[in-house]
């Protein structure tokens, strides 16, 4: 049987953005997957909006900041595999798909996958995706000395992660308020064997931030 990937999206007064977030994972060519939103306490429609989907579950609580609303809600997953996807930012179609389709025979159950990635602000379609010397299969150490070296941003959403290597990496860490996807995605790195980039696909990284928890 195909694995089941679980997409995670955490969302905070994101109303104006979580349609098309919903849409591009909803839309995506990989067909075994659940989606997960967590409404952390929304002073605004997020839920509402959320609730419009067919096979969206929607999960409500009060206030409790990012690194607790991604704990929740990676509790409630069953995925082989976690898609971490924030509430103002849009999956390429077949971006599981091929991420999937990139492992091979006999790779390490803790193979990392990540892909290309780049910001935009309104609509996607003259969107550049630029090269850096990340978007290749890496060792963790020499990933983050390519990070440190060159301050390069990673978004979190390019990962695709084996529910394996989220155990061993723990929880994201509450006692943060700054950078806690960075914490967080470091110590995934590390418990893996390497990263497998698969080129061609990615996400879109909205620029504006409008979905800070």
């Amino acid at each position: 049987m195909k694995p089941l990937v679980s997409i995670l999206i955490c969302a905070y007064n994101a109303e104006k953005t979580i349609a098309d977030t919903l849409q591009s994972a909803v839309a995506q060519t990989w067909q075994r997957k659940e989606i997960i939103v967590l409404n952390d306490g929304s002073k605004d429609r997020t839920a509402e909006v959320a609730r419009r989907f067919k096979g969206v579950t929607v999960l409500s609580t009060e206030n409790q900041g990012f690194s607790r609303a991604q704990n929740h809600v990676y509790q409630h997953s069953q995925g082989d595999y976690i898609q971490y996807l924030d509430a103002d930012d849009l999956l390429a179609p077949d971006k599981i798909e091929r991420q999937l389709g990139a492992l091979r025979e006999g790779d390490s159950r803790r193979i990392l996958l990540s892909s290309p990635w780049a910001p935009f602000y309104f609509r996607t379609r003259h969107t550049r995706f630029v090269k850096n010397s990340m978007w290749q299969d890496l060792s963790p150490v020499e990933w983050l000395l390519r990070k440190l070296n060159e301050g390069i941003h990673m978004q979190n959403a390019t990962w695709l992660v084996r529910r394996e290597l989220v155990n061993a990496a723990g929880p994201w860490n509450t006692d943060l308020y700054y950078d806690q996807d960075g914490e967080f995605f470091c110590r995934v790195l590390l418990a893996s064997e390497g990263t497998r980039f698969v080129p061609g696909t990615g996400i879109y990284y909205r620029a504006s931030g409008m979905n800070a928890i």
